[in-house]
């Protein structure tokens, strides 16, 4: 038997008298804790305001991730009805659940995050779905990736990860390989497309470019429930992502099972379709859009300004990669210098291995350890046998009979980048270097193509679009800008936070909403002190297994192999935990609550045990003046009511299967 709630929206005035009544009848003090929370949504421009609440205690769901999270086993699930029970007295007592240090901090524990989350751009529940693996609970870790990460398999392989960085196990020996653990399961979930959201919102949004950016902005907007149409001028979707991004690092099924699962919401992604950047923004504004998001990406590459830029065998790295990505021809030399330190760099490098180069340099300015690109895939060149020289500018390209015969390169030091990215740095006098290659690529950074962009659009020297740096708004109303495009190049992931960031204000902007919000207080996550328990016993990090060297070189197989099940979860086991409250993380409807009190202990809604037994029914439900609540048996409430799960901006989730069933209140 399972016991749970019928709410009927429809009937809700957002009166409270639920909220109070079970705060006052559980003696709950007044604070943060409310084991039933009403929450209130506003949408629409006046006087077409449509007003909705969602009463949300717990659901008592019928697989409760709250159950298997839990450190110390404190809650359960009864059998004899299903109701999902917290024991205060083991919460937080055997094992430790949070370590942060409540010394500098005006927080409660509740409102405590790791540093790996602080320092993550999307913000992802990372302890909590770590936790979840640990557990062996792969389905839920990535219903709780998916929660803020549209692109969960993409960035499971080619982010930064600066949680990495961040991460405190680095204390005792070396981070958890947070990036690794989501590839792993994303990996290891089959691919289960979701239903088509409703649309719920009046306005739809077009979204120019399909890019990280792109399709985190309609990722958010299509879950607050309006029409999204992105169009992308390239015959696939996915931006520098599919064009750019070697088969090695990032294979096309990986980007396309992404895709195919934000596809399957009801997002129209509408390839081969270039839009105008003059004319074609008022058309698609003319055509009823309500608003334009321009995540055009950076795409065109640069080379720098010295002798022998132009020579027969030069190239530019972002279309050295664009066309091994489309199959054409590349003609490259045995002698390949690729200049630049960054990821796209060392893709060309690794990629003109693969297609037959037999000596290949790569040159940079910064040293060995200020290299942008990332660790592993330098290392993983190394072992190619790419030689990599730092502290190196090219001066020039030497010709022999209009083809490249050489680059001569000089030593710098003090090297310094300004806001825009531009390099400063002093020539070591006397001390240079020619190389002898017969092909150069640049891979020096890269530039957004804004052909055509309508006047009234500012732009910046840099060359990207101006748009407000707090509203992401560009100089015409109802256009928006997010990622490489307005920030200039930058990683997956923050460009993927950046789309994010301008769904929030186009929402906004559509709701008829002051578009400025009071920014949120931000943490260094340095700043961040943590008590790493001393008796915490030392486990290496697990490194995952690599294609050898002699089966890469040919082809473009994917060379990090992944984790195996077993690796995963002792991998995930290491996390320390740092923040605790991972009950209230991994809920998708928060109900864990944590009041302000010493050593706080999990409490939430118990759908009021004791009054069963006398024959009486949740006191909300007794006091809920328009009998928009009730409860019973799950079974009985679908007989009565209806087997129906929906209701305005309610997520049901079919992995943990809330106890609710619900009337919805339509527009």
């Amino acid at each position: 038997m399972q016991l749970g709630f019928y709410f009927d929206q429809s009937r809700c005035t957002g009166c409270f008298a639920c909220a109070i009544a079970c705060k006052d009848w559980h003696d709950v003090p007044a604070g943060p804790a409310r084991w039933m929370r009403l929450l209130y949504q506003e949408e629409g421009k006046f006087p077409k305001v449509f007003v909705s609440h969602m009463a949300t205690p717990c659901y008592h769901c019928t697989e409760p991730v709250c159950v298997y999270i839990c450190p110390n086993e404190a809650i359960t699930k009864r059998d004899e009805d299903g109701i999902v029970v917290v024991d205060r007295e083991k919460c937080r007592e055997e094992k430790t659940c949070g370590i942060i240090s409540g010394e500098g901090t005006d927080l409660l524990y509740a409102e405590q995050e790791a540093p790996c989350q602080v320092s993550c751009p999307v913000h992802l529940h990372i302890p909590a779905y770590i936790a979840l693996i640990a557990k062996g609970r792969f389905k839920e870790a990535l219903e709780l990736i998916r929660r803020r990460m549209p692109l969960p398999s993409v960035c499971g392989r080619v982010c930064l990860h600066p949680c990495e960085i961040e991460c405190r196990r680095k204390d005792v020996e070396e981070p958890v390989a947070i990036m690794a653990l989501k590839g792993f399961v994303t990996d290891n979930v089959p691919q289960e497309l979701p239903a088509r959201l409703p649309l719920t919102q009046t306005d739809c949004v077009a979204i120019v470019g399909s890019g990280p950016a792109g399709l985190a902005a309609a990722y958010d907007l299509i879950r607050m429930g309006y029409g999204v149409t992105v169009f992308e001028s390239a015959p696939v979707a996915g931006g520098m992502l599919v064009s750019a991004i070697p088969e090695h690092r990032l294979p096309r099924e990986i980007l396309k099972r992404d895709i195919d699962y934000l596809e399957a919401l009801g997002i129209d992604i509408r390839t081969n379709t270039r839009v105008d950047l003059g004319r074609g923004l008022d058309d698609l504004l003319e055509q009823g859009y309500g608003a334009v998001l321009l995540a055009l990406g950076a795409s065109r590459g640069q080379k720098l300004d010295i002798s022998g830029a132009d020579l027969k065998g030069t190239l530019n790295g972002v279309s050295f990669m664009q066309d091994i990505k489309s199959g054409k021809a590349t003609d490259i030399g045995e002698k390949v210098l690729v200049i630049g330190g960054g990821n796209v760099a060392i893709d060309c490098a690794r990629s003109a291995r693969r297609l037959g180069a037999q000596t290949v340099y790569v040159v940079c300015l910064e040293c060995r350890e200020d290299m942008p690109a990332e660790d592993s895939e330098i290392k993983q060149a190394e072992e190619e046998g790419i030689e990599i020289h730092c502290s190196l500018t090219a001066s020039r390209v030497l010709e022999n009979s209009g083809k490249v015969a050489g680059v001569e390169c000089q030593e710098i030091k003090g090297i310094q980048f300004d806001e825009n990215g531009r390099p400063s740095f002093k020539v070591v006098k006397d001390i240079g270097h020619v190389l002898d290659v017969d092909t150069v690529i640049f891979a020096i950074g890269q530039v957004p193509d804004l052909t055509g962009l309508s006047g009234d659009i500012k732009t910046s020297p840099m060359g990207t679009i101006t748009a407000d740096a707090e509203t992401f708004m560009t100089a015409r109303r109802g256009i928006f800008s997010a990622g490489d495009v307005m920030n200039g190049p930058t990683s997956v992931v923050d460009a993927i936070a950046s789309g994010q960031k301008a769904a929030f204000f186009i929402n906004r902007y559509l709701q008829g909403d002051v578009l400025r919000v009071r920014s949120e207080k931000t943490i260094n996550p340095k700043d961040i002190a943590v008590d790493i328990p001393a008796d915490i016993e030392k486990q290496p990090r697990r490194l995952m297994s690599t294609l050898p060297v002699n089966e890469r070189l040919s082809n473009f197989k994917e060379v990090v192999l992944g984790f195996s099940e077993a690796e995963a979860i002792k991998e995930a086991k290491r996390c320390l935990n740092c923040a605790g409250h991972l009950c209230k993380d991994a809920c998708p409807y928060s109900s864990p609550q944590f009041a302000d009190e010493e050593k706080a202990r999990m409490q939430k809604c118990d759908l009021c045990i004791e009054r069963w037994a006398e024959g009486k029914k949740p006191v909300c439900v007794e006091a809920c003046p328009p009998h928009a609540l009730d409860a019973g048996i799950v079974d009985e409430l679908k007989i009565k009511y209806g087997d129906v799960t929906e209701a305005h901006n309610f997520n049901y989730s079919k992995i943990v299967q809330p106890s609710i069933i619900t009337r919805p209140k339509r527009r």
